[in-house]
Order: C-alpha cells, then structure tokens, then sequence
C-alpha cells in the first residue's frame, strides 16, 4: 500500500504539537494557495489542505541533514572546529563605518552594512529583513531601499516567520534575487526549502543570499511582555534590547531601563528552540554576531565565496572596516564555548 501523503495534520502532530516548531515561516512559504496562517507564533491551517506535501517536506525540523546541506552548500564535510560552527573559509571582526547605520545597528552593524552593499550593489532587489511593530512585536518585511532596510537593523528576540517573507518577495513585490537575514531557523529553512524535492520554485530559486545570526535561541512575544511589566517596563518607552556579559539590558530614551542576570528570562525559550543545535546560522553565506569582540564590533564567518566578496567590496567601498578576527579577545574562544553550549543542550532536549 502506497503511503499517505504528508500533509498539514502530520507537520501538527509530528512538528507543531510536540512543540517543535520554530516559526521560520517555510512551510507557509511552500503553500501553493496560502493556506497556512503566521499571523501568530504558531502555523495554522486556515484553508483547505491540498494534500501537496510541500509545507512538510520544507519543514527543518523533518529529517533535517546537516551532512547533505553542507555538501549541497560548500561542496565538503566539516573539519576540526567546523564541526562547532559549521563550515566557513575565513574569521574577522567588522564594524560599520556608516554613521547612520551605527545609530540604529545592534554591536558593530556588520550585517546591515553587508546587506546595503548588496542591495546597493544590485546582487540583490530586496532584503527579507525583521522590523518592529507596536510595543515591539516582530514584523516581516520585504526592504528594498536604504532607509527600509535601516528600519530592521537591531535584534528583536521574539521569533518572526522570514522565511515566509521571500514568498512575500517574490509574489508581492515581484522580486527575482533575494536576500534572507534571520536566525539559525531562518536559513535553516531557506536551505531545506532549496534542497526539497518538494519544493515551492519559486521561493527556492529567489534567495540569492543568506546572512545568518548568532542565536540561542528566541524568547515567546507574550511572556517578554509580560515580564517587562512586571518590572515596571512599558514597552512602548523600550529602543533597544541588548544580551551582552551575561546580562539582559533594555534601554529607553533616558538610558537602561531594565539590567538583569540573562538566566532570569531563560525559561522564556521557545520550546522549539530548546532541541536547536545551531548556534552561527551554520548554513549561511555569511554570519555575524556580537560574541568574541567589544561591544562596538561583530564577529563575522564567511562561508562561501559569495559571502567573502560582499564583505571584501563593502570594506572596498568604505562601509566596513575589517579585521581578522584572531586580533581580538577572547575571539574564536568564545563563539566555541556558546556553541559547544547550544549543541550540548539541544541534544539533550532532543
């Protein structure tokens, strides 16, 4: 007998209700008639399923190969360290030399200022990009000009379905070459969505480029909420969050509101981002993150060709200023240890 095909219920009960999902949007993407909602932190089926299999089969959290995407991706397997932090050609430190960019970034801006540089540049028409909406709610949106893509810039910790954003891209905005920047989740979707068989074309096709971020993992929107309020935070009056030392820092417009121990909002993980192993967004072109260099800095690993030549011509251009990353301390050391640390714990939640 031939077997059932996979459909919407199997993606809830084998995903979406053992509280694996991460919310990175690429079964909603996959969707031939939209039939998926991401209104919320949670897919729901709001139409007829056509039974297409392909919001299963997009899915990282179904028989996700690490192996297979790194030969897909890099043309070979993990050596020594990559082993930590997946496979990459070269490590420096950058920060922005834009000063409006510096304003708005989180840390040194690297990913911004390598976004700008190829939308710039025309390697890409668009960047699928994070914003905040009221009291800080995460917001896909489709950036196609300098001062959109200036409105993402800065981390928000609460998930938010990027991958969903490509099919905005290309079906909203007509867009042919597409860059994704997001969280481990992110791109690990973009590239299961790339490889299925099953596969939405066009939105596999579009992604031209993937800058991935240090994560470990995101907190639930309502629960952050809450505990701001309970400290006293409104958080209409919040700028910025900020992880950095240890600590979890919100700032308003009169400096921080809010510092405590990053343990205390521990228990705000998503589920699903308990069983993730990933902490550099391995299977990117580029990742950046703010873990072995100062405050006003990034630590970025370059990936693939395409990832090096961006961040050589936004250097060349005068965006960046770059450094190897080797000058810094504690540098590699530290983007180890917090890697080590995710793949321990994502093991053991498996």
């Amino acid at each position: 007998m031939a077997e059932k095909p996979k459909i919407f219920a199997n993606l809830m009960k084998d995903v979406i209700r053992p509280g694996l999902c991460a919310f990175c949007g690429a079964c909603a993407a996959s969707c031939p008639p939209f039939s998926i909602s991401v209104q919320e932190d949670t897919p729901k089926l709001v139409s007829r399923c056509i039974a297409c299999q392909m919001c299963y089969y997009s899915c990282p959290r179904v028989e996700f190969s690490p192996e297979a995407v790194d030969e897909w991706l890099f043309g070979r397997r993990r050596e020594g360290d990559e082993e930590l932090i997946g496979v990459y050609t070269a490590l420096y430190a950058a920060r922005s030399r834009d000063e409006e960019i510096l304003k708005v970034c989180q840390n040194g801006g690297a990913a911004t200022s390598l976004l700008l540089h190829a939308l710039e540049e025309g390697v890409v028409d668009g960047v699928v990009c994070t914003s905040s909406g009221e009291k800080w709610a995460p917001r896909v949106r489709v950036a196609t000009s300098r001062e959109e893509l200036l409105r993402c810039a800065g981390t928000k910790y609460s998930p938010s379905p990027n991958v969903f954003g490509v099919r905005l891209a290309v079906e909203e905005y007509a867009l042919e070459k597409v860059a994704i920047v997001g969280v481990p989740c992110h791109i690990m979707g973009v590239r299961k969505v790339q490889m299925s068989e099953l596969r939405h074309e066009a939105v596999a096709e579009a992604v031209k480029l993937a800058v991935g971020l240090f994560c470990m993992g995101s907190y639930g929107y309502e629960d952050l909420m809450k505990h701001l309020g309970e400290k006293g935070v409104d958080p209409s009056a919040v700028k910025k969050f900020e992880i950095s030392g240890g600590k979890f820092r919100v700032y308003g417009g009169e400096g921080v509101l809010l510092e405590e121990p990053v343990k205390t909002i521990a228990g705000m993980y998503r589920s699903g981002c308990k069983v993730c192993t990933d902490f550099t967004a391995e299977f990117s072109d580029v990742s950046v993150g703010n873990v072995g260099t100062p405050d006003d800095w990034s630590t970025v690993i370059v990936r693939t060709k395409l990832g090096e030549e961006l961040l050589r011509g936004a250097e060349e251009k005068g965006l960046l200023e770059v450094r190897p990353l080797k000058e810094f301390k504690p540098g590699l050391e530290a983007v180890l240890k917090l890697a080590k640390a995710k793949k321990k714990r994502g093991v053991k939640a498996s």
